[in-house]
């Protein structure tokens, strides 16, 4: 099956008929609308021509404001045209946050192509097999930023027989024949009008699995249009900017891009995390709210007092393991810290706001979105109850359309077409969410059920701890046994005699006290900042198999 009857299927995949319903509600309820994104963009800019955007990089920095962004990438777009890129066609990005990423979003709307973010460590191997799944006509690249050099990833693509145009951003020397973006022919011309509807595909982002090569998420106009103004944030009272140092090829990062232009919403965006950087832009943009994940914020309040004098209205956290510890640390600076919790694939099922208690923002991931519906199963797929934990099925208006590869569908979707997260989740009696765990970070030990995220909460606590991830090791005689890797706060030490007496005063159950333990310097990661524990398990395999005592 090639792409276009990839996405063809999916209109008639039956966990997509069975969206019509939830479809017309969400349309009725305003959540959703018959508009493309970028009509849509265009009226709301038209309405607040004046939002503030700060690209903050080292090597291409840049400012402007919504109105100019928007103008200059119908430009782009009229540029786009003349190449030879058509509605329908697909457009493969591994721009940072850079000005040029966003004009590059921005025109994909103007012309009707199908948009592909791509995190940035994807190497040629990568890239190869997404433009050739996804049959891309182009793809937009930097010359060299940070330690990628683009002409070397170029020239080791595999064979990719529909890719015509290779636009860099850059004056290095680049293989074989590439249209440079200065050399554009931005001329204004009458865009054709587009025949796609809201409901039709926009955005494909590839989400990696753990055992095999990435999936191909199919976002709607719709989906993602509905996701950028339904995000718990709250407004700046003083109109400054969200500072956003969220990556570009992630779910994430485009909500960040978009969120200017669909929220009205000043942003101060960074192309990586760079804390020398941050601390410059910090100063020079006075952001009065900011998100991240936890390494960053416990940057940012490690310097609160330098840095935000004024404070913060709001402190957002996503990861799949926020310490309770962080938010406690938030709410002594007097900001309030909220958690979010979604995915590629449901981009934010939950979140709290400043305004939510303190305790509901420590322990929980915060309320259903608008629309958005959950329920929490079992193993045999029955509604478990209250404070229960459960693996969280979803259905909302942010929902992706499905994946690309129909396998992948038929074991994603329930019978009545609600997602299956893959995560454990509580719902207590006031509504807010708490993820348990991911249901493969379920440690099996002996038969006992254990989360992973329970044990981490507990070790976080540890003077000597200063960040943590919780795997399965695995045991002849048990199955499995909990294995911990820890990076430490400086000058600091820690045994697994030392974890063994840190649980014991905790009062928590033998069998959850950590058996393995190994130091790391620092943890492997995704472009967004969050540990990657598919690298961690590879290693436990790895050490597992050698005998390593831990």
């Amino acid at each position: 099956m090639n792409f276009k009857q990839a996405l063809a299927a999916l209109d008639s995949a039956p966990h997509w008929r069975k969206r019509a319903p939830y479809l017309e509600a969400w349309r009725q309820a305003g959540l959703h609308s018959a508009k493309l994104t970028g009509e849509r963009i265009a009226e709301r800019v038209a309405e607040n021509p004046d939002i503030p955007i700060v690209f903050g990089s080292r090597e291409r920095p840049s400012q402007a404001t919504a109105a100019e962004l928007l103008r200059e990438s119908y430009e782009v777009a009229a540029a786009f045209h003349r190449l030879g890129l058509r509605e329908g066609d697909v457009l493969v990005s591994q721009m940072p946050n850079w000005r040029e990423g966003t004009l590059t979003l921005l025109a994909s709307l103007h012309l009707g192509l199908i948009f592909v973010p791509m995190v940035h460590i994807y190497g040629s191997a990568e890239m190869t097999f997404i433009i050739n799944t996804v049959g891309a006509k182009a793809v937009v690249v930097p010359d060299r930023w940070k330690k990628i050099d683009y002409g070397a990833r170029i020239a080791g693509f595999g064979d990719v027989p529909t890719l015509e145009l290779v636009i860099v951003v850059g004056d290095e020397p680049m293989p074989g024949v590439v249209t440079r973006w200065r050399d554009l022919e931005r001329d204004a011309i009458q865009l054709p009008a587009l025949t796609a509807t809201s409901d039709d595909p926009w955005l494909i982002m590839f989400t990696s699995g753990t055992t095999s090569a990435p999936k191909g998420v199919v976002h709607t106009h719709n989906s993602f249009g509905a996701e950028v103004p339904l995000f718990p944030t709250v407004p700046s009272p003083a109109g400054r900017a969200k500072l956003l140092p969220l990556p570009a090829g992630h779910s994430a990062g485009v909500i960040a891009a978009l969120r200017p232009f669909l929220a009205s919403d000043a942003c101060l965006m960074m192309d990586a995390w760079d804390e020398e950087l941050a601390v410059e832009l910090i100063k020079r943009h006075r952001p009065d709210r900011a998100g991240g994940v936890p390494f960053m914020i416990s940057f940012l309040l490690d310097r609160a007092a330098e840095l935000f004098p004024n404070g913060l209205v709001q402190l957002s956290v996503g990861a799949a393991s926020v310490p309770s510890t962080l938010m406690q640390r938030c709410e002594e600076h007097g900001w309030p810290g909220t958690r979010t919790y979604g995915s590629t694939e449901h981009p934010t099922i939950s979140g709290a706001i400043p305004s939510d208690p303190f305790q509901k923002r420590a322990t929980t991931d915060g309320r259903l979105l608008a629309g958005v519906e959950v329920r929490l199963v079992d193993d045999d797929g029955a509604t478990v109850g209250e404070d229960v934990p459960g693996e969280i099925v979803s259905m909302g208006p942010e929902l992706f359309k499905g994946y690309l590869d129909p396998a992948h569908n038929a074991g994603g979707f329930a019978e009545d077409g609600w997602f299956h997260t893959g995560d454990i989740g509580q719902l207590d009696a006031d509504g807010y969410l708490r993820i348990v765990d991911r249901k493969k970070d379920i440690i099996i030990r002996g038969g006992e059920n254990i989360s992973s995220k329970e044990v981490e909460d507990v070790l976080t606590l540890h003077p000597a701890v200063a960040e943590v991830a919780v795997v399965a090791w695995p045991d002849e005689r048990l199955g499995e046994k909990v294995g911990v890797f820890v990076r430490l706060k400086p000058a600091a030490a820690l045994s697994i005699d030392d974890i063994a007496a840190h649980f014991a005063a905790a009062d928590i159950a033998r069998q959850k006290t950590p058996e393995r333990l190994v130091i790391v310097d620092d943890f492997p990661r995704t472009p967004a900042g969050k540990i990657l524990k598919t690298e961690l398990r590879e290693r436990v395999r790895s050490l597992a198999q050698e005998g390593t005592p831990a």
